[in-house]
């Protein structure tokens, strides 16, 4: 039995790039909402539903319940 180190890589690298998203997508998202106008309060809000999704497909993919 041995690692496919090809395939760890690929999943060190996708975890990393979607950690780093969906933090500076909810950085953004507070940031966002700290502005009084409505445009930046709507983008906020839109930060937020992004990374909500982004987290419940994270979910979707590690449970295989919903898989079947």
């Amino acid at each position: 039995m041995s690692i496919d180190w090809a395939a760890f890589l690929i999943v060190l690298v996708s975890t990393l790039v979607a950690a780093c998203g969906i933090v500076t997508l909810y950085s953004l998202g507070l940031r966002l909402l700290d502005d009084s106008r409505s445009w930046s309060r709507r983008a906020g809000i839109a930060c937020f539903v992004v990374c909500g999704l982004a987290i419940l497909y994270g979910i979707y993919l590690v449970v295989p319940v919903f898989h079947r």
